[in-house]
């Protein structure tokens, strides 16, 4: 009986030791499970999936058969479902001179937009490649001496482009655009500067 007793006593002690270090061990895997999610997460950082930029580039403005160069800008901000797919929205002012058809005077045409995108990228090594499909809101107005043309509605919207992640929060972007305002139809190349939250 005595024999038995220590056996089980023995055992016992052996299974105290061994308990420990399954705990112990239990909180290593934790700590690396938590640090692998941690540092998953993408480049660009985007931890809460939002984001926000502002852009300036040149425009080639159309109209009435005419086209000529102007200068737009804008702010946007985009809403990241995941790395690669991100629903966007902004507004963009520009200008331009087009050459009337009906007299030597330009037609002034100044315009406002307030594009609404789906854009989907492609991650890269230093940044992403993406294309963007959607529709805006535009409003413009014309000046031509003697006359004015004033027209709003909605058309459609795309893009494509290039994102260089410069620090894990600061992107810069080169891109095209272009834009179907009605009468007047805008080709674009923006230039912007981004942060992610």
């Amino acid at each position: 009986m005595n024999k038995i007793a220590g056996n089980q006593f023995l055992k016992k002690k052996a299974l105290e030791k061994k308990a420990p270090a399954k705990i112990a061990l239990g909180k290593k895997t934790l700590s690396v499970a938590v640090c692998a999610m941690l540092y998953s997460f993408p480049a660009s950082a985007d931890l809460l999936g939002f984001s926000f930029g502002a852009s300036a580039g040149a425009a080639r403005i159309e109209y009435d058969g005419n086209d000529d160069y102007g200068f737009e800008y804008g702010v946007n901000a985009s809403y990241h479902f995941n790395d690669m797919l991100s629903v966007n929205a902004g507004v963009v002012q520009g200008s331009a001179e087009v050459d009337s058809n009906l007299s030597s005077a330009k037609n002034d045409i100044d315009y406002t937009a307030f594009p609404l995108t789906l854009r989907g990228d492609i991650p890269l090594v230093i940044g992403n490649a993406y294309a963007k499909v959607g529709t805006n809101y535009y409003d413009y107005d014309i000046d031509t001496p003697g006359m004015r043309d004033t027209n709003d509605g909605w058309g459609f919207t795309g893009g494509a482009g290039f994102v260089f992640t410069l620090l894990p929060f600061i992107d810069l972007s080169l891109g095209y655009e272009y834009r179907d305002m009605g009468d007047v139809t805008n080709n674009s190349i923006i230039f912007g500067v981004g942060a992610s939250l």
